[in-house]
């Protein structure tokens, strides 16, 4: 996801690769993206952000605190610190910096990676508007971005955080089906592959609701109707809304450092 960023970011023209920093404990990762981007690299931490305006943190939840104990002392004020750590609060982050360091809390997903990601940002106790649209138009960069409180996080983290990962499991469950039914894999595959998409872009680009398009797929009586009673009798959208609650309290969890 940091790589996404840095693709991103270099690709809108907005900022200059000399003017993006990147930091990693992979010396080897640290100079593929040297080369790829042109951006300044660094394995110190502290001297990344000694004159940055933003620090990214793009770590794993699990390493997040290191990070912070490693980088509070030396983060001022003026800086703006944004973090795209799954289920990491701003107050955790806060605790961690001097008093007044905005703290913006980003949720992305891996579509970031084809520029067709999905964003929610929410502001911590000291971060201003100014903030929120600089972090804005950094995501910004890869897809979309919606502003939530933070209270609401665990809910976005369950629905477009985790939400590539469904529509993948829904991938491999077609693509098995179809193999079950007499199709080569390879056809199966290409099947889903379009079919996914088309269906994401007619969603996208369309006005009405997934309801209504679903609607207009299924005619009475038809295949649509019978395969589609069959996912209703099953209580698959019941399974779903379990699985996402249970996506959001994971991550309420993982915030509360039960990791």
């Amino acid at each position: 996801m940091g790589e996404a960023l840095v693709a991103g970011l270099v690709r809108s023209g907005h900022w200059k690769p000399s003017q993006i920093t990147v930091c990693d404990v992979r010396a080897d990762q640290l100079i593929q993206l040297q080369l790829r981007y042109k951006v300044q690299a660094s394995a110190d931490n502290r001297w990344a952000v000694r004159d940055a305006d933003i620090v990214l943190l793009a770590v794993k939840p699990q390493h997040m605190e290191h990070v912070l104990e490693d980088l509070g002392p030396v983060i001022r004020k003026s800086q703006l610190v944004l973090s795209i750590a799954a289920g990491i609060g701003t107050k955790f982050i806060e605790s961690h910096l001097a008093k007044g360091v905005p703290v913006v809390r980003i949720m992305p997903n891996t579509p970031a990676l084809v520029g067709k990601g999905m964003a929610a940002v929410a502001r911590g106790r000291s971060a201003k508007t100014n903030h929120e649209h600089l972090a804005r138009s950094i995501m910004e960069t890869v897809g979309s971005v919606v502003v939530v409180a933070e209270k609401d996080m665990d809910a976005v983290t369950a629905v477009s955080g985790s939400g590539p990962a469904y529509v993948f499991y829904l991938a491999e469950a077609m693509c098995d089906a179809g193999v079950e039914l007499g199709l080569a894999p390879h056809i199966a595959d290409q099947l889903v592959r379009q079919t996914i998409l088309g269906a994401g872009t007619l969603l996208s680009q369309s006005h009405e609701e997934a309801h209504t398009l679903r609607q207009r797929v299924t005619s009475p009586g038809g295949t649509t109707e019978a395969a589609v009673k069959t996912l209703e009798q099953s209580k698959v959208r019941t399974i779903f809304s379990k699985a996402l609650r249970r996506a959001a309290e994971r991550s309420l969890e993982m915030s509360q450092g039960r990791h």
